[in-house]
């Protein structure tokens, strides 16, 4: 009765250990973006997370060599999120309409997960090439940006008025403007505090700018377009 007792104890240990080894990367991440969300990073950190789920203090460095990679980590998997929000915009013909869609989802995603994005655009993960992942995703947003201008080229929707990379990095500094304002300006950006209305006023001015005949997405709304959906 004993051993049984004993083999029992031991299988569940073994499997508590497996639990932690093979999950212990996910689950500080899921930690730390539960932190990020409710508290801010400031007082973060690996032993402090460790000890939260349960583990030894030098076990998340099996994983992260510090609190900035499991913050890299944290944002990368961000985008991937805000990739997914980002496929309507993709599959859309229409180069005019294809920006529009991706500058309504970078607003909406800004303001659903703004702790999120703070730190997948803010300064705290800097320089960022000593975050190959993460530089390789900040890359891929700045590319689908670069694909809407080149297909409006192509398509002769978008006036060529420089070479693609100086309009695809303008028309994000654009979004990416009108998504700041949104957030840390909002008492004062607001169209009667409407802010997704004014949101997208600003992004179809801004696009018609751009487009050889700007007739249909100057057209502004009397009411903003509803959220996409977002990626957990």
């Amino acid at each position: 009765m004993t051993g049984e007792i004993n083999m029992t104890t031991d299988s569940n240990t073994t499997t508590s250990t497996s639990y932690h080894h093979g999950n212990l990367r996910q689950e500080l991440m899921t930690l730390a973006e539960k932190h990020l969300i409710t508290g801010g990073i400031g007082e973060l950190s690996l032993r402090a997370l460790a000890r939260e789920i349960g583990v030894s203090q030098t076990a998340p460095y099996r994983h992260f060599k510090d609190k900035n990679a499991l913050l890299a980590a944290l944002a990368t998997e961000g985008f991937r999120r805000f990739f997914i929000v980002c496929e309507a915009s993709e599959n859309e013909p229409r180069a005019d309409l294809s920006l529009l869609m991706f500058g309504l989802a970078y607003v909406q995603f800004a303001k659903l997960h703004t702790e999120m994005f703070h730190l997948m655009f803010g300064p705290v993960l800097q320089p960022r090439n000593d975050y190959p992942e993460l530089f390789a995703a900040g890359r891929e947003a700045i590319y689908k940006v670069r694909a809407g201008v080149e297909r409006g080229f192509k398509t002769d929707v978008i006036r060529q008025l420089d070479d693609v990379a100086s309009m695809a990095h303008t028309v994000w500094a654009a979004v990416h403007g009108v998504a700041t304002l949104m957030l840390d300006h909002g008492d004062t950006y607001g169209y009667h505090r409407d802010l997704d209305l004014q949101a997208e006023k600003s992004l179809r001015m801004m696009i018609a700018g751009l487009c050889t005949d700007p007739s249909d997405i100057s057209k502004l709304p009397t009411a903003g377009t509803p959220a996409p959906t977002s990626a957990e």
